[in-house]
């Protein structure tokens, strides 16, 4: 089994997507779990505070971003709403920009933007605004900002020459919140964000990445508010899997494709990244820290 990644360029622009396949679900470690509620791991005695905190936090944030994946749709959810990603729209920017228009534009935006981070991520917010690209969540709100790519691990070069990962200015209302993280079963923890949902409105069904043997250790949580019908889908069976009915936190496999119902009001999941204590990932049967590995298969 093999899950390329497609390098897209035109202009200043250059992105890297991959194709929709059929793979099935992978699941997590060598029992090859689809989703595990990891409440019965973590202390939750504190939910409804931290709940509160976040609410707060949330509500007196001045640096909400946009969120976004990579890849595609499945092909029936594409057909459905005839729309797709914004790296899909992308890779096959001919159909969707016939005149080109939105090229110009997007090389417009790469050359009044104030760096090629920037430049990227206001390309994918016009795509959003103009091309009606599919919008994965309502706003994102970081507490530590990692790449995606190096998202679980803790060290980051500055410009000072330092590499610790620190909480983000602004972030000082979620005290409880950072404790909390900090005493999780991780021997490292890098990336850690909000990703919110609009009322009525899904997370659209996706992969993280593509899929390859991957040490992606996480844990989302939703705290208070009620279940979340969050779930994996197996796009060969067609069948979404869910998250145990009670469950406050889970962990899975984020390249099988996965994505939350629709809800009737505002919901957020907290995402922390990082690497798990070797007790945790004996536990989750993760060999050599392995979420995924094709020695699982056999």
């Amino acid at each position: 089994m093999q899950h390329d990644l497609v390098e897209v360029k035109f202009g200043k622009f250059s992105e890297k997507t991959f194709e929709h396949k059929e793979i099935g679900i992978k699941g997590v470690g060598k029992n090859h779990l689809p989703i595990i509620g990891m409440d019965r791991y973590i202390d939750t005695s504190m939910n409804q505070e931290i709940h509160e905190e976040i609410c707060i936090g949330l509500a007196m944030a001045k640096t909400y971003t946009f969120g976004r994946v990579l890849g595609t749709l499945p092909p029936k959810d594409a057909q459905k709403t005839g729309t797709d990603y914004y790296s899909e729209q992308i890779r096959n920017i001919e159909s969707f920009d016939p005149d080109g228009t939105h090229r110009k534009n997007i090389e417009y935006i790469f050359d009044n933007s104030p760096d090629p981070i920037s430049a990227r991520e206001n390309t994918w917010k016009y795509c959003y605004f103009a091309m009606g690209s599919t919008i994965p969540w309502y706003f994102t709100f970081y507490l530590r900002r990692q790449s995606f790519l190096e998202k679980t691990q803790f060290t980051k070069l500055k410009p000072d020459g330092s590499t610790r990962l620190e909480w983000e200015p602004g972030t000082e209302m979620f005290a409880k919140t950072k404790k909390f993280i900090e005493a999780l079963p991780f021997e490292s923890i890098g990336r850690v964000l909000f990703f919110t949902t609009y009322p009525n409105v899904p997370v659209p069904t996706h992969r993280d990445y593509v899929v390859a043997p991957h040490k992606d250790h996480n844990i989302n949580f939703f705290f208070a508010g009620g279940w979340r019908p969050s779930f994996v889908y197996n796009e060969i069976t067609e069948e979404k899997i869910y998250l145990e009915r009670g469950s406050t936190c889970y962990f899975f496999n984020n390249r099988d494709y996965h994505g939350v119902d629709p809800e009737p009001c505002f919901r957020y999941t907290l995402r922390v990244d990082g690497t798990f204590n070797q007790e945790m990932q004996e536990k989750l049967c993760l060999e050599d820290g392995y979420v995924y590995h094709e020695s699982y298969e056999q």
